[in-house]
């Protein structure tokens, strides 16, 4: 969606068709952060990456701020990880998924022993900053990481929107109850924020529904 199409949509829920009130820099501002929030909360932003990430030998701990994101084509540049939704090892001719436990169970089973090292089995999350594999890699291994990822900020409408339908559509309420929130006008700062969540909700029930895991299923 055009940026310009967003501001569309915001000013004509704030009944400020002219300007009057907000200015498109200030609406294009509460529509990023609109933009940042749904794929927060739906992860509905995903990549691979694909037999890009190398896990060391010895070294249990990986940055997301490193990952290799400027590597992927289209370039991922500008872009920012905000989880990490699995781990696959390749090894010789497959794909070893690796479990994801919580860190305090993660820490208690896999690093116990110091020195042990052999094929990662599982990885945990530490915080927003760290990702831990275990057990320690007895070798270099190459891996696939699914991520998800917030988007650049739109400028204009030269600026590609790569968050995908069906999420989009809750972007302009959220926009709009950051606008009446500057306002101090909360009792409709709180029905756009009822909207944005009952519309997100919507959107992920809906893209999820279609899933059928057994055609031949009895």
């Amino acid at each position: 969606m055009a940026l310009s199409t967003y501001i569309t949509q915001v000013r004509r829920l704030l009944h400020d068709p002219n300007g009057q009130y907000w200015t498109d820099g200030e609406l294009t501002d509460y529509i990023n952060d609109g933009r940042n929030r749904i794929c927060k909360d739906s992860r509905c932003l995903r990549q691979q990456l694909v037999n890009l990430v190398t896990l060391t030998a010895g070294v249990e701990q990986y940055l997301i701020s490193a990952l290799p994101l400027g590597s992927v084509t289209p370039s991922l540049s500008g872009y920012t990880v905000i989880d990490v939704m699995g781990i696959n090892v390749l090894w010789g001719g497959t794909r070893i998924k690796l479990t994801q436990l919580g860190w305090d169970r993660f820490d208690r089973q896999f690093r116990y022993w110091n020195n042990m090292q052999s094929r990662p089995v599982c990885f945990s999350r530490m915080g927003s900053l760290s990702i831990y594999v275990g057990p320690l890699p007895d070798q270099s291994y190459q891996s696939d990481w699914d991520i998800a990822l917030t988007p650049p900020a739109l400028v204009n409408d030269s600026t590609a929107e790569p968050i995908p339908d069906p999420f989009t559509t809750p972007v302009k309420y959220y926009a709009a109850y950051l606008a009446k929130f500057k306002e101090q006008a909360m009792g409709e700062a709180d029905i756009f924020k009822k909207m944005y969540v009952s519309q997100a909700k919507t959107e992920m029930a809906s893209f999820m529904g279609r899933y059928i895991p057994n055609h031949y299923a009895s």
